[in-house]
């Protein structure tokens, strides 16, 4: 059995409630705030925000899962599933109030310091743990994004939760715990469909520990009972979108326009634009397709073309790429793009004209992310502890294909916050023991 962690007892000893307390006050208030100033009690729902909170109050009034109004509602799969049902959970208890669902959304973002604490305590110790659990409190993108009703603030939470109990179960392999990590899967899926193939790649990573520690046939069970619980969640929806559309629609019918969005010629067209995503739905040539189809047939058609277009500029990969991961990367902050992010008159607005909390923010703890990468891949628990950098890779992949935004940068950001603790806490320790006139000596490296 994996150990909890190497930092001895008093490290890892169970954190009291209070400090945990106030690290979810601290986040929360700071949420609070930045709604508060940046929306107002009086918002209103634009863009993609408007198509969740749609669906959230047809569900909550009885009409299902669906989009349109009073005149008239069709049944949808475009957007996932998990963040209006939470939303109409509200709606059903205050009416329809668009800033009691960015409060709500406040309150799961203040939920992820408290999960990347706990994350940081079982990989690494309880030291980055606890620093990565404060610096993402504040941490300028994730307050940002709370603020918001989309599907980045609640699938990073999930996202986390998954990432610890299959960290756990790894450590402490047992059937239930497998079950419990796929369940987990499953749900982040239904709050954001790119994580599809994260549960896979979790599997891969698990592999080499777990077989320390069990034969090789209870091995190959717990990866089994890992995928029944991603099955189990995912199953029901995947059915009623069969039952609703008579097609084979695993969470949603929009990553065939997502993919068209960010790769088509228009977009590759304007240098300044590259790299990002426009909406082909009222774009010609490609609305006059899309008119009058089905969700599942608008899927199809936009993958298709989608998938056209790449092959003809099969030389351009590099170059598309590239574009896109500089998107991706950037150190400044994003405006736009999802409608209006302050309202009129926000003094918000005045403030980030002056500076950029993001860039400060990066130049800040990059270099600190960077040296805790560095050495979580050279000790000995190296492949153990990869498990943060495999997913934001992962992330990064997915930036490659569709689009690079800070939108899709938002889930990664809590596992760099702790790769930045890492580094600080190491650098921390090593300060200390020359200041004390003693030798950091390296662990074995070649341990696997």
């Amino acid at each position: 059995m994996l150990s909890r962690t190497s930092a001895g007892p008093r490290e890892d000893s169970r954190p009291s409630a209070l400090p945990l307390l106030a690290l979810y006050a601290a986040a929360l208030a700071v949420r609070l705030v930045y709604v508060a100033i940046a929306a107002g009690p009086g918002a209103s729902a634009t863009s993609d925000a408007a198509e969740y909170d749609q669906v959230a109050w047809n569900l909550a009034r009885g009409a299902g899962f669906s989009l349109g109004g009073e005149g008239g509602v069709y049944p949808t799969a475009f957007v996932p599933p998990l963040v209006p049902w939470l939303t109409s959970l509200l709606y059903r208890a205050v009416g329809h109030r668009y800033f009691a669902a960015l409060l709500l959304q406040s309150a799961i973002g203040a939920l992820v310091p408290l999960l990347i604490g706990a994350l940081g305590a079982a990989m690494f110790s309880g030291g980055a743990g606890r620093l990565a659990g404060w610096l993402a409190a504040f941490h300028p993108l994730l307050v940002f994004f709370s603020g918001y009703l989309l599907t980045e603030t609640t699938f990073t939470a999930v996202l986390l939760a998954a990432l610890y109990a299959s960290v756990e179960w790894v450590k402490t392999p047992r059937p239930g715990r497998a079950l419990g990590a796929g369940l987990l899967w499953g749900i982040a899926t239904l709050a954001r469909p790119p994580a599809m193939l994260l549960p896979a790649l979790t599997a891969v990573w698990a592999w080499g520990p777990l077989g320390l520690t069990v034969q090789p046939r209870d091995r190959v069970r717990q990866l089994l009972m890992l995928a029944l619980g991603f099955a189990l969640v995912i199953g029901p929806w995947t059915l009623r979108n069969a039952g609703v559309f008579h097609a084979f629609v695993p969470v949603t019918t929009g990553g065939g326009r997502a993919l068209l969005d960010s790769n088509n010629p228009v977009l590759w067209s304007d240098p300044e634009r590259r790299g990002g995503a426009s909406s082909t739905y009222h774009l010609e040539p490609w609305a006059s397709e899309f008119r009058g189809r089905s969700e599942p047939e608008v899927d199809f058609i936009a993958r298709t073309r989608a998938i056209e277009f790449l092959a003809g500029h099969a030389r351009e990969w590099p170059a598309m790429a590239l574009a896109k991961l500089r998107r991706f990367w950037r150190l400044t902050a994003e405006g736009g793009g999802t409608g209006n992010w302050q309202r009129a008159g926000s003094p918000l607005g005045a403030l980030a004209r002056r500076f950029d909390p993001l860039l400060i923010w990066s130049l800040v703890t990059l270099p600190f992310a960077a040296w805790g990468l560095a050495r979580s891949l050279q000790g000995p628990r190296r492949w153990f502890q990869s498990l943060p950098v495999l997913v934001i890779l992962y992330f990064s992949a997915g930036a490659v294909v569709f689009w690079g935004a800070l939108r899709m940068r938002v889930p990664a950001e809590p596992l760099i916050v702790l790769l930045a603790a890492v580094g600080f806490e190491d650098a921390r320790r090593r300060s200390r023991t020359r200041s004390s006139g003693l030798r950091v000596i390296e662990g074995n490296r070649k341990a696997g």
